[in-house]
């Protein structure tokens, strides 16, 4: 069930990625620009990706406590941080990766458990 758990994390993390690249250089001043948005080919495929990991949480949630799951959607953040720096040519501080560390380190210890 972990595997799943990391599945629906990596799922989680893609969404946002879609979101920032549907995103991108577009100019939203309205709520009628965000439901134009939802139409734009990659936010429609973030959207229905973020449908799907709805789903797979649903069924994680049914199957294990969430004590052991919800600690390791946190990697999302390191996930994205790295995508981020990759896709979006992010410039990462220091500070961040310190974070990022803390981050992996507290999930290794909260699933442990």
């Amino acid at each position: 069930m972990t595997l799943l758990c990391f599945l629906n994390t990596l799922m989680m993390a893609t969404g946002q990625m879609l979101f920032k690249a549907g995103s991108a250089g577009k100019s939203i001043g309205s709520v009628l620009d965000i439901i134009k948005l939802f139409f734009s080919p990659i936010v429609f495929v973030a959207l229905c990706l973020y449908a799907a990991t709805t789903g797979l949480w649903l069924f994680i949630l049914s199957k294990v406590p969430m004590s052991h799951a919800y600690p390791i959607q946190a990697l999302a953040f390191p996930i994205v941080l790295l995508a981020s720096m990759f896709f979006f040519k992010e410039t990462i501080s220091p500070m961040k990766w310190l974070g990022v560390a803390i981050i992996v380190c507290g999930v290794f210890v909260a699933t442990r458990g």
